[in-house]
């Protein structure tokens, strides 16, 4: 069975399941197993780009960011901004020159000291979740594995058979941290990498 869209998605999971009365349910069973891999997976695919505006150091984060890769103030590609908690920026925002630090609180970049600009942003972008008008994604294509473990988990736990849901859990993790691993090949693809010290 080829599991390249959302409909054969749907339709491998209650072939999976061998219950045909969860039809209306499997939306949400894939649902709820996007929302953890929203968290666990986030690959090349899914980096972008944005320049956010800062008013007094304070700009708004774009739509589904999901981790911040690299910042720096536009024009000035030379200095990143430094990340630092949310406390420690407290201690920094009343120091005076151009922004240095940044942290992210709600849906919110700011920078210490306050600064006005445009700040150029690489950033972990949400993922487009599976719907009827957005039918397959990078994960669908390329690993329909873990969507189709992730489904069936929360089937398991839905039906509270817990010999199942122990199965898919390893199965869905398994998939999981197979993804993880060959994003980092594909990320680091040539590269040694050495922990160096401080």
């Amino acid at each position: 069975m080829t599991i390249g869209t959302y409909a054969e998605l749907q339709s491998a999971v209650i072939d999976w399941a061998y219950r045909t009365d969860i039809t209306a349910r499997v939306p949400d069973f894939i649902k709820l197993a996007e929302s953890y891999m929203q968290v666990r997976c986030k690959l090349l695919d899914f980096e972008a780009s944005a320049t956010v505006t800062m008013t007094a150091g304070v700009g708004t984060l774009p739509t589904g960011f999901n981790g911040m890769r690299a910042a720096y103030w536009d024009g000035d590609t030379k200095v990143p901004l430094r990340y630092v908690t949310p406390d420690r920026y407290d201690a920094l925002s009343n120091s005076t020159g151009v922004g240095v630090w940044y942290t992210i609180t709600g849906t919110q970049i700011k920078t210490a000291p306050q600064t006005d600009g445009n700040v150029v942003m690489t950033y972990k972008a949400r993922f487009t979740p599976l719907s009827a008008s957005s039918t397959t994604n990078v994960i669908l294509t390329n690993y329909p594995d873990a969507y189709l473990h992730g489904a069936l988990l929360q089937f398991a736990m839905w039906a509270k058979d817990k010999g199942r849901a122990a199965d898919e859990a390893a199965l869905f993790e398994a998939s999981i941290e197979r993804i993880k691993t060959d994003n980092n090949q594909r990320k680091y693809a040539g590269a040694s990498l050495q922990v160096q010290a401080r």
